[in-house]
């Protein structure tokens, strides 16, 4: 990168280098990494081509690119992630916030009316994504975020500030509901660690860098469900809902543990984008 370099041929360099090292989005994260370094919009790269970098941002950005290409992802590269149209903090402490949990968040917002007042309950909250993505859209609901770690909850709490839902959201460590004041809720929601055994040993290299505790959920993947169903009882009120994510060929797996309490029904399985059964949606009963 020692000659003169246009933002064109730095993104074609840089989209060719990204490939070599089998990223899966090499343009579109030459582009985020440019954008941040350059404090523009990515737009503005197609409009500039022929603008020459500065020998600072050119330094600046190798570093960053440096990290890439050692598969840090471009989230905790940067120390944020878009979800929800909002932006989050994020570093080694929390699980990066997927796009496939969007459709958690989606499918509670669509049993929720806006002017609703609704007191939700996020288990395994990490960078408090879901909760706040929900009390953002649904400005009477309330809620609490829960996780067994400090860590996560700083990050989260401060995204909360930063949306300006701290009147409305507060935190709690636990490990799930063990340490949860008692109190009920229109709405438990969370998204577990769900990966198997197996998973845990093929794991890309970008997700490698995000807490285990976060991703493991046993030998098959579904022991945090079992704890689900066995605690969350007293936490939902009756006809009250608990919606839940899950990996892929796991969503009947969970119905079954949810409703084999004896006090959740199945109300509806939802698919992701991709056609994968990710969001389990019970209600619960006498």
């Amino acid at each position: 990168m020692s000659k003169l370099w246009t933002i064109g041929a730095l993104l074609t360099w840089t989209t060719q280098f990204f490939s070599s090292k089998g990223i899966d989005s090499p343009r579109l994260d030459a582009e985020i990494l440019l954008s941040h370094v350059l404090k523009k919009e990515r737009i503005y790269l197609y409009a500039h081509y022929d603008e020459p970098m500065t020998t600072e941002e050119l330094a600046s950005y190798r570093e960053l690119v440096k990290k890439r290409a050692d598969r840090l992802s471009v989230a905790h590269i940067l120390g944020e992630r878009s979800f929800m149209g909002l932006d989050f903090l994020v570093n080694e402490n929390v699980l990066i916030p997927r796009p496939e949990t969007e459709m958690l968040v989606e499918t509670v917002w669509e049993q929720l009316e806006p002017e609703a007042e609704a007191r939700i309950l996020d288990i395994g909250t990490g960078s408090g994504a879901i909760l706040l993505s929900l009390l953002h859209e649904r400005p009477q609901c309330q809620g609490l975020g829960v996780d067994i770690s400090e860590k996560a909850l700083a990050v989260a709490r401060k995204n909360g500030e930063r949306l300006g839902l701290s009147d409305r959201v507060s935190w709690q460590v636990s490990d799930l509901f063990a340490s949860v004041p008692p109190s009920v809720y229109d709405w438990v929601v969370s998204n577990p660690p769900y990966l198997t055994a197996d998973d845990m040993n093929h794991l890309q290299p970008e997700v490698r860098h995000d807490p285990r505790q976060a991703l493991f959920g046993g030998k098959d993947g579904l022991d945090y469900y079992r704890r689900i169903a066995r605690d969350a009882v007293p936490y939902v009120k009756v006809d009250g809902f608990c919606a839940v994510e899950c990996g892929a060929g796991q969503s009947r797996d969970v119905a079954s543990i949810l409703t084999a309490s004896g006090h959740f029904v199945l109300q509806k399985i939802v698919k992701d984008y991709g056609g994968i059964e990710r969001v389990v949606v019970f209600q619960r009963k006498e």
